[in-house]
């Protein structure tokens, strides 16, 4: 079985939008490096799979430098002296990836994260906590006690899980993925070296050699398919959070705090998540918590870079890597700039399903340079039918009971090491009353569990929502329909009262669900 989990919240204000609508933020920089204002639609060309398309949507925005100074092509200042706005507020969204960064990694970015909230926040920024385990998370707050004891708690929460049994030669999850793609040849020669040695004879005989470059191939597929499912964890995890961003006030901003993970397949889920953040004027900004590595080559930084590389040039954000500078990246990647575009096209024709490249340049400039995204996802209309997340949501907003099958909830209240009273919540689904998928011989299942506490006044206060995917063999499947499948999750409350937990379990054979309420009184 294999297990994700993440922090939840209520669906924000739904943004209206024409589907058809691909949206670009862009920065544009001249030689030297400095930000371009004071430029217009008619200056930009955007090409989409080679083909030009008309610009139907165009807007400038600036905001004043904290030196005072103008970006080029803007207007000179008068010389009447002027009183400088405040800061424009920020609602800044912190999401650690500490479901595969290193201890080194957790604590830098952690201590960066505690440096920005202790030194560079102004009095109407808000800031949120977010992780890929779903362990920590502090809803947007201006509480900065809140914030750091939050930070402290940062640890490495590696996702369960299966992983590939193969051990010789021994491959990670990156040699999975570039290996049979040819993206390091450094990687692949090292893996068939070491296949060689294990597997071959001395010296080894050519078809012994020609035998083991199939089998490191197959080797790398198998190790890359049992462990992809923990990075689209972290990207169901980053929309979730990006949902919940899109209703907060000021600028809104969301920084990836990861040591960066493959993404070269996953551009339908990628594309999606850029195109929310486009929609609700979400810009992302990147930290690569890994630091400085000696032990990076240039195709391995690329290859793991990809997405938070594209996610900060799309949306007009800053990626910072190969730098000890934890603190300063941080800073850096949570400043607004000072200039910057936002564009908009529609494609003609119906959306293909296809991911389309994007080329956008100034047109007779060369000198000027345009970062913004490099492709989208041309994702078919949903025609109005409501999504497996929207109908979780939905029911666990509600108050009605709706019990397809058999499950038994228990709450009860338990003390947290820090003295800060804490809601266990314990799910037990029996499963003789689920059907199950066969295929290979194994029993298929996917279960999700959204819990949710709301205060007296019916308020939320905390959720997490949590999916465990089952392939069982049959000796465990015999042992499930006896003992049931259980999950427990634990969320903290603010203070004594009386509370509610929500629970909606969905399974997917049948796409049915459970759910119920609790009260609890907590003292």
């Amino acid at each position: 079985m294999r297990i994700r989990s993440a922090a939840w919240f209520p669906p924000g204000l739904v943004i209206s939008a024409d589907a058809s609508l691909v949206e670009l933020a862009a920065t544009v920089r001249d030689r030297q490096g400095h930000l371009v204002g004071g430029l217009h639609a008619s200056d930009f060309e955007v090409l989409d799979n080679k083909q030009p398309r008309e610009i139907t949507f165009f807007s400038e925005e600036t905001r004043q430098p904290a030196g005072g100074s103008a970006p080029a092509s803007a207007a000179k200042p008068s010389m009447t002296p002027v009183t400088a706005p405040p800061p424009e507020p920020r609602t800044i969204a912190l999401f650690f990836d500490d479901g595969h960064a290193s201890m080194l990694g957790v604590h830098k970015s952690a201590e960066a994260a505690a440096r920005l909230v202790t030194n560079n926040l102004q009095p109407n920024d808000l800031v949120g906590i977010f992780t890929s385990s779903g362990t920590t998370s502090v809803d947007f707050t201006r509480n900065r006690d809140l914030l750091l004891a939050a930070i402290a708690r940062l640890r490495p929460h590696p996702l369960s899980g299966v992983s590939a049994a193969t051990s010789c030669p021994t491959l990670d999850s990156y040699a999975g993925y570039v290996i049979p793609r040819h993206l390091d040849p450094a990687v692949e020669s090292a893996a068939l070296a070491e296949a060689i040695r294990c597997n071959c004879s001395s010296p080894p005989t050519p078809q012994c050699v020609a035998w083991q470059r199939t089998n490191i191939d197959l080797a790398a597929r198998t190790e890359w398919e049992q462990t992809r499912y923990q990075y689209t964890t972290d990207l169901e995890a980053m929309g979730i959070v990006i949902r919940h961003l899109a209703g907060a006030p000021g600028r809104r901003m969301l920084v990836l705090m990861s040591p960066g993970f493959p993404s070269g397949d996953m551009q339908k889920q990628t594309s999606a998540l850029i195109d929310a953040a486009l929609r609700a004027n979400i810009r992302i900004g990147g930290l690569n918590s890994e630091g400085l590595s000696t032990r990076m080559s240039s195709a391995r930084g690329m290859v793991l870079n990809e997405f938070m590389t594209a996610a900060a040039k799309s949306t007009g954000g800053q990626f910072h890597h190969d730098t000890n500078d934890w603190f300063g990246g941080l800073e850096a990647a949570t400043a607004l700039p000072e200039v910057s575009y936002v564009l908009g096209f529609s494609p003609p024709g119906e959306p293909d399903g296809n991911y389309h490249a994007l080329r956008t340049s100034i047109r007779g400039n060369r000198s000027y340079s345009v970062e913004t995204r490099t492709g989208y996802f041309a994702a078919p209309p949903a025609a109005g039918r409501e999504t497996v997340q929207q109908r979780i949501d939905r029911i666990a907003m509600s108050s009605t009971d709706q019990k397809d099958f058999p499950v038994t909830l228990e709450v009860r209240q338990e003390p947290a090491p820090e003295g800060q009273a804490r809601v266990q919540v314990t799910i037990a689904v029996d499963a003789g009353g689920l059907r199950f998928a066969k295929a290979d011989g194994r029993r298929l299942q996917e279960l999700t569990f959204l819990t949710v506490l709301e205060d007296a006044q019916g308020n939320f206060v905390a959720g997490q929502q949590s999916v465990i995917d089952m392939v069982l063999a049959p000796a465990t499947f015999t042992q499930k329909l006896q003992t049931g499948i259980r999950a427990a999750t634990s969320l903290s409350v603010p203070q004594r009262g009386s509370y509610r937990v929500r629970e909606v379990v969905r399974e997917l054979v049948q796409n049915r669900i459970w759910a119920s309420d609790a009260p609890i009184q907590v003292r």
